[in-house]
């Protein structure tokens, strides 16, 4: 019989809301508010790099639809031969 003390139960309960006020202390700290602020900067200098590599890549694929139609097709052939190649 497993039964467990009222102490026991007492601590199971407090750990998770004091685990949550000590991380949100240490994250209150200046050094650790300054190092969360410089990895958000370059989080978002990355996410907007994305973007515009992004944007850059459609704007590049609408100028040259061309080629980017015969891309296409080259690759469509391609799976095309190599299911071929494989059947029996």
């Amino acid at each position: 019989m497993n039964v467990k003390s009222p102490t026991h139960k007492t601590l199971k309960r407090l750990i998770p809301p004091l685990t949550v006020w000590a991380i949100g202390k240490i994250l209150e700290t200046p050094s650790v508010k300054g190092s969360v602020m410089e990895l958000d900067g370059i989080a978002y200098k990355k996410r907007h790099e994305a973007a515009k590599s992004i944007k850059r890549g459609v704007k590049n694929a609408r100028s040259n639809s061309s080629w980017v139609a015969a891309g296409a097709a080259a690759i469509v052939i391609g799976i095309g031969l190599m299911t071929k190649a494989t059947r029996k």
